[in-house]
């Protein structure tokens, strides 16, 4: 009477391996893409191209924040005074993101750049104003929360470098509904590690480590160890003068192979889409997404 029960159990294991399957596959082939101008100018298009693309998290690109606190992506003001007053068409462009079919599970923020005030900003206004729920800081950021519908915001901190308002910032938009702070460094690892360590893995879940320009020598693995996690490595796609700088996808591949033999890396990034749209005949989006997929998986 109990042989039979030996292909029953077969089954029950045989399935809940094929339920568990998708999952680590998608873990595993996570990757995200940072655009500008495009994301916000070209329409329902760059939408479309993103949600066939591959990558699963979309990264936008970056927004400023004034000495005012009023919110500026790139050059285009779009949060003033608790209010949206960008284009009234590209929060609901956004939302087609994550509509089915769809290869994007994920919208994030991005705070910050190269030779930019905007967290020296944040620290001011937090000093003058705290985070409680009139500040000009809250509001804004409550209204970039909805009309974005981003998940994470993401620091591309590249000058500032303090913990305390930091961290103090990433805790109020975790509230106003970011659930996630995401780190991008190149440079300053003492100070990543710390900030992550302050907030925590639970807020922390993301570390999107430079491997271009300044950070063209960071070791996935000597990050790895300091910050107490995966960290997901971008390289740069092909761009400049004649797009004869940065990577193809088959170098992108082939990176992301090495940092996954070496580290363990589970996913990657890609800067930039402003750049792959430029440079379209080297590198697709579609082409890079499965270059990092291929690479880490």
């Amino acid at each position: 009477m109990r042989r039979p029960l030996l292909p029953a159990l077969l089954a029950v294991v045989l399935a809940l391996c094929a339920f568990s399957a998708p999952a680590t596959a998608q873990q595993a082939s996570r990757s995200a893409i940072y655009g500008g101008g495009p994301f916000y100018a070209d329409g329902q298009a760059v939408m479309n191209t993103l949600r066939a693309s591959g990558f699963t998290t979309v990264i936008l690109w970056s927004f400023h924040v004034h000495a005012n606190g009023d919110l500026v992506y790139n050059d285009i003001p779009v949060v003033q005074n608790g209010r949206y007053v960008g284009d009234p068409g590209w929060p609901a462009r956004l939302r087609t993101l994550k509509q089915a079919p769809t290869s994007v599970n994920r919208i994030e923020v991005s705070i910050g750049a190269w030779s930019v005030p905007d967290w020296e900003n944040i620290s001011k206004l937090i000093s003058s104003q705290g985070t409680g729920s009139s500040s000009i800081l809250y509001r804004n950021f409550q209204a970039l929360k909805n009309a974005t519908g981003a998940d994470a915001i993401n620091n591309d901190d590249e000058s500032f470098y303090q913990v305390g308002p930091t961290a103090a910032f990433a805790r109020m938009a975790v509230g106003l509904g970011y659930s996630k702070f995401t780190l991008a460094p190149y440079t300053n690892q003492s100070f990543w590690a710390s900030l992550k360590n302050n907030l925590g893995g639970s807020i922390v879940d993301r570390v999107y480590l430079q491997g271009y320009a300044g950070g063209s020598g960071n070791n996935p693995a000597t990050w790895n160890s300091a910050l107490g996690m995966k960290v997901d490595p971008g390289l740069w796609s092909k761009n400049g003068s004649g797009c004869s700088a940065g990577d193809s996808p088959a170098t992108v591949q082939s990176k992301m192979r090495s940092w996954r033999n070496s580290a363990g890396i589970v996913g990657g990034f890609m800067w930039l889409y402003d750049d792959m749209k430029k440079c379209s005949a080297q590198g697709t989006a579609q082409q890079y997404a499965t270059a990092i997929r291929n690479g880490v998986s």
